[in-house]
């Protein structure tokens, strides 16, 4: 664009516009030091001072983590030495330990022999657009409602786990559980009080499990709990067991005390249950058997 078209403008005009720019601008040479660095990324990203930025060299500096900074450093060598432009989302650490997501566009500045002279790189902090992204992901997979899994998730997990474990050789365990005497509760009481119990069993039915264990409301007053790597029947009955003792334990709704139970179908994945589906009908076949075998119990299928 040249000052015959816009006689106003001048090399400080443009100075100006990318020192106080809503985006990061970040220049480095051959050695990694950063030769400039806008008002953006110094004082948001970073929280450092310009003139303690400019002339610092990345690799030996915390202002990336650990994790990223191997990949960051080949992304700025593959730029430096091979000249080609390319995209790159990192971490960014601030000075008062606090992290934001930058998304970088980064190009190689040649100088007049065609030669890479700089990096210039131009970045946008995406932290919160990932947040809301996550949240909404969260709120696809999530009972709104107890704030466990919800069935979508649910049959997605199960069948990543049942992969694993045809891969890896090892077992999978399944708990179908079903609440007794739920629906009386919920019928004379209101529905605020059934949901105030579904909250307190999804509470109860987390405890005591391990951190890759997963739990789910599937619907109603019906909940499955995925247990990788369990394979005996001692096993996945204490578990069962456990949560049946926690989930009979009296309900204290407002100061009304509400008496419940819980019957557990449990189902290991193998033969004759080999997908999402033939193991979900065993473990819910096994749990219509606990409650004809006079409820509060666990049965295994067949």
């Amino acid at each position: 664009m040249s000052e015959a078209i816009h006689p106003g403008w001048h090399a400080d005009f443009f100075r100006e516009v990318v020192e106080f720019a809503d985006m990061a601008v970040l220049v480095i040479n051959h050695n990694f030091e950063v030769v400039y660095a806008n008002d953006y990324i110094c004082s948001r990203i970073v929280g450092m001072p310009q003139a303690e930025v400019i002339g610092m060299s990345l690799p030996r500096h915390q202002t990336v983590p650990d994790e990223d900074l191997q990949r960051v450093i080949d992304h700025t060598k593959r730029v430096l030495e091979l000249g080609v432009a390319e995209r790159i989302e990192n971490w960014a650490l601030h000075r008062d330990g606090s992290r934001r997501l930058m998304y970088w566009s980064t190009v190689p500045k040649l100088d007049a022999d065609g030669k890479v002279e700089h990096l210039l790189a131009v970045g946008m902090d995406v932290t919160e657009q990932r947040r809301e992204k996550h949240a909404l992901e969260n709120m696809a997979h999530r009972d709104s409602l107890t704030d466990l899994h919800n069935r979508a998730y649910f049959e997605r997990r199960l069948s990543e786990d049942i992969a694993r474990a045809n891969q890896e050789e090892t077992s999978l365990a399944l708990l179908y559980v079903d609440l007794d005497g739920f629906k009386p509760v919920n019928d004379r009481h209101g529905h605020e009080t059934g949901d105030s119990v579904l909250r307190e069993v999804a509470v109860r039915l987390r405890k005591g499990l391990r951190q890759n264990d997963i739990v789910c409301r599937i619907g109603g007053d019906e909940f499955t709990v995925i247990l990788p790597g369990v394979s005996s029947n001692d096993d996945a009955g204490m578990i069962a067991e456990q949560m049946i003792i926690r989930l009979s334990q009296p309900y204290d709704i407002g100061g009304v005390i509400h008496n419940l139970g819980a019957s557990i179908g449990i189902a290991f994945l193998g033969e004759g249950a080999q997908s999402v589906q033939g193991l979900v009908c065993k473990a819910d076949a096994a749990m219509y058997r606990a409650k004809q075998s006079g409820k509060g119990r666990f049965v295994f299928a067949d």
